[in-house]
């Protein structure tokens, strides 16, 4: 009795077994739209860049499909200024794939490189949406970074500093106040293309990084010293420096 009924329970199991092998092979038919993959748009600092963002789904229609778009404002960091979307996309008939562009806009992207920007898919339609994807906006310089490292004298907050062009246009500074007191000291960094600029360093109590300590602010671009200003300056000083590559 013990023997047909392990035989029996045998018959069932393999019965069972052999029905979730043939569910298993047949597909499912789920009607899905999502985004690809989350990926980073690297941009010129001083330029724009348009970037393809895709879509595909599950099932190919016979007919044009067209979804909503989204910002998720609590999970977007980057300013709404440094990037344009449009308000929806469209997989073409016969297609399971659409795209739109997302337009960057370099100057307007921090250069701390945490600039995200995340996006949904909406819809009215009883379909299965994908999880909203989530770009990274970076500033990528085409040219050789140029660095400014600066020691200050005990006294940082005293010190203010300023980048121009030859068309006397401000590209970079730092105000009164953005260093401070005691701190030793303080690096930036640039993306300049291949022309001359003037370096200007102020200094508010007139020592010129140069109590209690000589200071210095040093300017170089890949590894190549451009130009240095060292303490006892006075109130300000300007130099000039040429970026060849």
């Amino acid at each position: 009795m013990k023997k047909i009924k392990f035989l029996s329970l045998v018959t069932i199991l393999l019965f069972v077994l052999n029905s979730c092998n043939v569910d298993d092979q047949e597909p499912v038919n789920i009607d899905y739209v999502g985004f690809v993959s989350d990926f980073a748009i690297g941009v010129d600092p001083t330029g724009t860049k348009s970037q393809d963002v895709s879509i595909y789904a599950t099932k190919t229609k016979n007919f044009d499909r067209t979804f909503s778009i989204n910002i998720v404002p609590n999970l977007t960091t980057a300013s709404a200024t440094a990037y344009s979307i449009p308000s929806s996309v469209t997989i073409p008939a016969g297609s399971n794939t659409g795209s739109f562009s997302l337009n960057a806009i370099g100057e307007n992207i921090k250069a701390s490189g945490l600039d995200i920007v995340v996006i949904e898919i909406k819809s009215e339609d009883k379909i299965l949406l994908g999880e909203p994807i989530k770009l990274n906006l970076q500033q990528v310089c085409p040219y050789p970074e140029t660095v400014l490292d600066i020691i200050f004298d005990g006294y940082g907050d005293e010190t203010s500093w300023e980048i121009k062009d030859n068309s006397d246009t401000v590209l970079y500074s730092a105000a009164l106040g953005t260093y401070t007191e005691g701190q030793v000291s303080a690096s930036a960094t640039f993306c300049l293309a291949p022309g001359t600029y003037t370096f200007t360093i102020n200094d508010k109590y007139g020592d010129g990084l140069s109590y209690p300590a000589n200071g210095s602010a040093t300017i170089t671009n890949s590894g190549t010293k451009l130009t240095e200003v060292i303490g006892d300056f006075g109130y300000g000083t300007s130099k000039q420096f040429t970026i060849s590559n």
